[in-house]
């Protein structure tokens, strides 16, 4: 059966997706509850970070992808000790027939200890047909954020157990 609507429409529905997507990492963070995370994607969606150094500053594979169960149980972790505030999007462009959304994004990232920083990300965001749900994300990481968050999360939870 073929779709129909309007691509103003499916902008319309994909800005409104994209801006609840990101805003997941607050909602979630706020609700103690990581299933939020996945509320926005596809169950078979995966995610994707970049650059390179990133994965690899892990000790994993430069091509990894996480799927929703993985991601999810990721930020499981993370908000047991940190909360994502003023998630803001800027420079979103939103392609209609790639069904694709790109845009940067700034939050302040808060521990547990009072310490807050900012996170710069861009985003690459692929949507199903008709662009109520993402599948697949392309993030583009602040790589010292990324190594702070993480860092902050393993000796909160080390310190905790």
């Amino acid at each position: 059966m073929a779709l129909t609507f309007s691509l103003s429409d499916l902008r319309e529905r994909i800005d409104t997706t994209t801006r609840a997507f990101l805003s997941a990492f607050e909602e979630g963070a706020a609700c103690k509850d990581a299933s939020i995370i996945n509320r926005d994607v596809t169950t078979d969606c995966t995610r994707h970070m970049l650059p390179a150094s990133v994965p690899k500053a892990f000790g994993l594979p430069v091509d990894l992808s996480l799927d929703t169960t993985s991601f999810q149980e990721m930020f499981a972790k993370d908000i047991r000790v940190l909360t994502f505030k003023t998630n803001v999007i800027s420079n979103l462009v939103v392609d209609t027939e790639a069904r694709r959304a790109a845009f940067t994004s700034l939050a302040d990232v808060h521990t547990l200890s009072g310490e807050s920083f900012p996170v710069e990300q861009a985003w690459i965001l692929y949507f199903n047909e008709d662009g109520p749900k993402v599948k697949k994300v392309v993030e583009f990481c602040d790589k010292d954020a990324i190594l702070k968050m993480a860092n902050t999360t393993s000796s909160s939870l080390h310190n905790t157990l």
